[in-house]
């Protein structure tokens, strides 16, 4: 287990703010450095978030924290695991880590230059390992989780069913190839699909949209053409996979999760946002205590509404091509309930400011990002 001096703690502490203000030039100095030694690492990462600027910025956010927290990591476990579930859907492994280290270490000497003295380096190296530490073990509980080592890598399933839903969406059912059972799951987990382009594979994940029934994982998938850069992997789904194919995933991960204490829910969803939502929805044997809020373009987009109004009734409230204001939020979102939001960045914030200027705490308001979490901190 990686140790630390109350001199390199200082060192860290002292210079964490290097990691705030430049961690995202340093971050990008660190992936093309690691890239160009190690390209097999281009496997696992998501190369959209690299060529935009997300996935250096949630590095960065992530040792800023840490650095900042030094003395008192166990604050920042609820992050540790949201990031670990991502990285157990990938399959990264505890080898995986030192790599990282040794060229985020060279990344933050490269960007400090003269100032980064041997003590300095040695104290974030320290600091980095004592990180790495923690993830490796936070994962090494969800691998094991999963039991037979067959489930802990992408596993081959077959697409029993292929169905557009929307203009731009579409469903795919998923059964494994091998005949073992399916591996239950937490309603707002997602699964990571895994295709191959130009010799690299490519992954991103899809919430599970129904609740667990034994037989099949199915998800909904958006084909993104309105977008710079459009969705590789999405789209390459919709055009080239059919029904009877067989496609790679990871079994579930997330914890993005009904607040099982909670008397009353209440559901925000933005466009495509609805996925995790609908599994939720869907798992719950009472509905009476439940609100629905589903924000679309368009009435043609509002996937899954005539299940969503058999199960929910007039609970169910549809927003087509208008927005939800604060005057629909105080009349739909009782003091108390649990809060789920999911959506575009902007619309969660947005509706997030919302709710906490109408008194709303925090701790009751839950989020799932379509990009890396830590790259949203303001």
């Amino acid at each position: 287990m990686t140790t630390m001096t109350e001199e390199q703690k200082q060192i860290v502490k002292s210079t964490a703010p290097i990691l705030k203000e430049h961690g995202k030039e340093i971050t990008s100095i660190f992936y093309k450095k690691m890239f160009a030694a190690h390209p097999e690492l281009l496997n696992y990462f998501n190369l959209t978030n690299q060529e935009i600027g997300t996935q250096p910025l949630a590095l960065a956010n992530t040792v800023y924290l840490a650095a900042e927290n030094i003395e008192q990591l166990e604050v920042l476990l609820p992050q540790v695991k949201t990031i670990a579930h991502k990285h157990r859907s990938l399959t990264i492994k505890a080898e995986h880590y030192p790599i990282v280290g040794e060229y985020l270490l060279k990344g933050i000497a490269e960007y400090l230059g003269d100032a980064a003295t041997p003590e300095l380096l040695d104290a974030w190296g320290a600091a980095y390992g004592i990180i790495a530490d923690i993830f490796i073990e936070v994962e090494q509980e969800m691998y094991d989780a999963l039991g037979d080592e067959r489930n802990r890598d992408f596993i081959a399933f077959k697409i029993i069913e292929k169905r557009q839903i929307a203009p731009n969406i579409f469903t795919l059912n998923l059964a494994r190839n091998d005949g073992s059972e399916l591996v239950d799951f937490t309603p707002g987990q997602y699964i990571s699909l895994r295709v191959k382009l130009n010799e690299l594979f490519h992954n991103r994940q899809y919430s599970l949209t129904k609740a667990f029934d034994g037989k099949s994982y199915q998800v909904a998938i958006k084909q993104e053409n309105e977008k710079d850069p459009a969705g590789v992997v999405s789209n390459h789904i919709f055009e080239n996979y059919e029904v009877g194919d067989t496609i790679l995933a990871t079994l579930p991960a997330g914890d993005f999760e009904l607040d099982k204490t909670a008397s009353s829910h209440v559901f925000i969803a933005g466009g495509i946002g609805i996925t995790p939502i609908a599994a939720m929805i869907d798992s719950l044997e009472a509905a009476n205590e439940a609100q629905l809020i589903h924000c679309v373009r368009s009435k043609e987009y509002a996937v899954f509404a005539e299940e969503f109004r058999m199960k929910l009734g007039a609970k169910y409230h549809l927003f087509s091509n208008r927005y939800v204001t604060k005057a629909d939020l105080v009349e739909m979102v009782k003091q108390g309930a649990a809060i789920y939001l999911c959506g575009p960045v902007p619309f969660m914030s947005a509706v997030e400011k919302i709710l906490l200027e109408l008194g709303h705490k925090q701790l009751d308001i839950h989020f799932e990002a379509f990009q890396p979490m830590l790259s949203l901190i303001r």
